[in-house]
C-alpha cells in the first residue's frame, strides 16, 4: 500500500513538473495594421521594433516608430464598430528579431515581472533590449523576450498572423 502511494505521488509530481507555461499573454489584445505602410513597415526590418499603446482619446492610439518618434493615430469609426482595438496590459511591441526566421513577433510592452500597465519597458532600439524602469530587469527582444539581466519570466507574447501584409495581433 505504501509503495502504491509513493508511485502515485511520484507520478503526480512528474506530471506537474513537466507543465510548460504558455508564452502567450492572458491580457486582451486585438490590433490590425498594414505592414506595407510607414511607420508599420519598419517592424518588418530585422532588429526593428515599433510600439503601440492606447491614446488619450477614444478611437485613438499612440504609435512609436523604430526611432522612438511618436505619432497619434485616429482609428476610423467603421473599424472601431467592427472590431475595437485592445493593447494588452501596457501596449504592444511589434517587430522582427535579428537573425531569426524573418517572422514578426508581438510582445506586451508591460514588464512581466512587475505586472503593471505603468511598468512599460524602456526600449533600447540600437540593441533590441527592453529595460523595466521599476525593477531593472532587461529583456532581449531579439531572443523571444527572455530576461538577460535580472530574474523574470520571458515577456508576454501575442499571436501575429494574417494574409500577405495585412496583419492582426491578438490572443
Amino acid at each position: 500500500m505504501k509503495r502504491a502511494f509513493f508511485i502515485l505521488a511520484a507520478l503526480l509530481f512528474a506530471l506537474t513538473a513537466c507543465e510548460v507555461e504558455s508564452p502567450y499573454s492572458g491580457f486582451r489584445a486585438h490590433f490590425v495594421f498594414d505592414a506595407t505602410i510607414h511607420p508599420y513597415n519598419q517592424a518588418k526590418s530585422p532588429g526593428q521594433f515599433i510600439c503601440v499603446r492606447k491614446g488619450a482619446n477614444i478611437g485613438q492610439y499612440r504609435l512609436f516608430d523604430a526611432l522612438g518618434n511618436e505619432t497619434k493615430v485616429n482609428i476610423p469609426q467603421i473599424q472601431l464598430q467592427q472590431s475595437p482595438f485592445h493593447y494588452g496590459l501596457g501596449g504592444l511591441i511589434i517587430g522582427t528579431p535579428m537573425a531569426m526566421d524573418g517572422n514578426m513577433w508581438a510582445f506586451d510592452w508591460a514588464c512581466p515581472n512587475c505586472e503593471k500597465a505603468s511598468s512599460r519597458l524602456n526600449i533600447d532600439r540600437n540593441l533590441g533590449h527592453g529595460i523595466c524602469p521599476d525593477c531593472g530587469v532587461k529583456f532581449d527582444l531579439n531572443s523571444g523576450g527572455i530576461a538577460i539581466e535580472g530574474k523574470s519570466r520571458p515577456m508576454w507574447q501575442y499571436r501575429i498572423f494574417g494574409p500577405d501584409n495585412s496583419l492582426v495581433i491578438q490572443n
